[in-house]
């Protein structure tokens, strides 16, 4: 006998779902409903076509209704929305243009995504007002920029991100206004401040601390926008990025387990607290795979690999679903920021004092061929156990690989000292013999052996050091102070001849630019009777990061 299986939900998740139905069961009645007019899209390409580098929107609905009807012989019916449901009965009640209706079903796969958080802002809704969700959003937006010189993007998290940089790239000239310290909230420090100089330095103008407080109307258009800070905008458009949430009240009506972010509760195999709903996609929280809490992100590779084992579990293949990473990109510009596994404040409050981290700048590739560009990497470990549990990327070459590195180790319990040691694939115009996972965790190595210490940036109390700034060999000047007060200046190949001039009794602090001279001048003092010794992590560059 043939089941029924009901999908609510398109963009990626439901879609994925009925095409994996189908793949199991041939002889299954498969349902799939969307309130909105397009089924199947991918929402992460939404600002390459605002961009520009997208040729045309419909290459992003290549897979819309036509092809799941054809080539999968799924039941597509757009324009209606589900509003209730009762498990008891297996059925659902769905409303449309011809009022509501009631559908029973076998399994019911719920794949309703995530809602904006537009509301945060309602005073700047109006004609020229759009969010970054939909394809129709796109339209708007598309249709907006043809006349628009200036836009304001309100929320500096991933998908403000995306919008800024991509009407930057259309040519638009973009204020970016994000309420809290720092852009890109589920990032660290580093991370975040060095995409925030990225899109500075494109152009475009971003406002940290700040907040919408007066908007001044022509018609129905926003026509002049007062922050906080003082700051005036004038935008022709407005883009509200300010997160997301996920779209559960039905479920919550309905009794099903959820989340205090409002996710679904899965378990393994996708399913709900409800018997034969099953959720997937960007409204379910997975276990995190280092705390086993759950994790509320809405990201692609959740949102797929959740379709999948709900599909195969709605008709009983037996799937599972891995515990999530949380790996994100995010491109700003020239730059791409990464991270996988746990923040650094997500691993102390995890394990308090047992979490420890390790900071390092280094070059994309080798300098000999071609012009090698910075990688700032963040490892974050577990003292006791070595445990590598977290890693933030930030540069223009090679992110993605180094975080999938980083996931892949995180993911199969690697220590420091196997990242450290793990062999990694090496050629001079794309990377270094020794990559920057294998020197981050070579000096997260070091560090918990004693062989040396490294200060991060945001501990740094300028006061209680002596401060050595250590320059690199052949450097003309070191007269000149650096950002460090009432610091010895020094070459490095100098320093063993002006010991004499440093107090071996005081804690003293190793500086330079990229970091690496100022770990190599921390051994040479250590070797010669400083027992005290530190090395700032990342070097002035990410004290600069830090404290601008």
């Amino acid at each position: 006998m043939s089941r029924t299986i009901v999908i609510v939900g398109g963009a990626l998740a439901g879609p994925t779902a009925a095409a994996r139905v189908r793949e199991l069961d041939e002889r299954a009645r498969i349902v799939l409903v969307e309130r909105n007019r397009h089924v199947s899209y991918p929402v992460g390409g939404l600002p390459f076509r605002l961009s520009g580098e997208v040729a045309d929107a419909s290459d992003l609905a290549r897979e819309d209704r036509g092809y799941l009807e054809s080539v999968y012989a799924v039941e597509v019916h757009r324009g209606l929305e589900a509003r209730a449901l009762d498990p008891a009965r297996r059925r659902v009640t769905l409303v449309g243009a011809d009022g509501p209706t009631e559908l029973s079903y076998d399994a019911l796969i719920f794949a309703t995504g995530s809602e904006s958080l537009s509301t945060h802002e309602p005073s700047l809704a109006g004609d020229t007002t759009c969010l970054m969700r939909t394809l129709g959003d796109l339209s708007r937006l598309e249709a907006l920029t043809a006349t628009a010189r200036a836009a304001l993007v309100v929320g500096g998290g991933t998908f403000g991100i995306e919008a800024a940089d991509a009407l930057s790239r259309r040519g638009l000239a973009v204020t970016l206004v994000e309420r809290g310290p720092r852009l890109l909230p589920r990032f660290g420090a580093q991370a975040a401040r060095a995409a925030q100089r990225a899109l500075e330095q494109a152009g475009v103008t971003v406002l940290t601390n700040d907040a919408v407080t007066t908007v001044e109307r022509a018609d129905n258009r926003v026509a002049r926008v007062t922050l906080r800070s003082g700051a005036v905008v004038a935008p022709d458009l407005c883009v509200l990025a300010l997160g997301v949430r996920p779209r559960t009240a039905l479920l919550a009506d309905a009794g099903v387990a959820l989340a205090p972010s409002g996710a679904v509760l899965v378990d393994d195999s996708a399913r709900t607290s409800a018997p034969d709903v099953f959720a997937c996609g960007s409204c379910v929280a997975v276990p995190q795979v280092v705390t086993g809490r759950p994790l509320y992100l809405p990201q692609a590779a959740i949102v797929d690999k959740s379709a999948q084992v709900a599909a195969a579990s709605a008709v009983g293949v037996e799937a599972r679903l891995a515990p999530a990473l949380g790996t994100t990109l995010v491109r700003a510009r020239d730059l791409f920021v990464g991270r996988t596994g746990l923040t650094w404040d997500d691993a102390r409050d995890a394990f308090g004092l047992d979490a420890a981290r390790t900071l390092v700048e280094t070059l994309s590739h080798d300098i000999f061929v071609n012009q090698p560009t910075a990688t700032i990497l963040e490892l974050v470990w577990l003292r006791q156990s070595g445990r590598v549990i977290g890693a933030e990327v930030a540069g223009t070459l090679g992110v993605e690989r180094r975080v999938d590195v980083a996931a892949a180790a995180i993911a199969g319990g690697l220590s420091i000292d196997e990242l450290a040691a793990l062999d990694l694939a090496y050629v001079a115009p794309v990377g270094l013999a020794r990559d920057p996972l294998n020197v981050a965790a070579t000096v997260a190595v070091a560090e918990r052996d004693g062989l040396g210490r490294a200060l991060h940036p945001d501990d740094l109390r300028p006061d209680a050091w002596q401060i050595v700034d250590v320059r690199p060999r052949g450097t003309d000047d070191v007269t000149t102070p650096g950002p460090l007060p009432a610091a010895l200046t020094v070459r490095v190949d100098e320093l063993r001849t002006r010991l004499a001039a440093l107090d071996a009794t005081r804690p003293t602090l190793t500086v330079s630019d990229s970091g690496r001279e100022g770990w190599i001048a921390l051994r040479v003092l250590r070797q010669h009777g400083f027992t005290d010794v530190a090395a700032l992590a990342g070097g002035i560059r990410a004290l600069e990061r830090a404290t601008r």
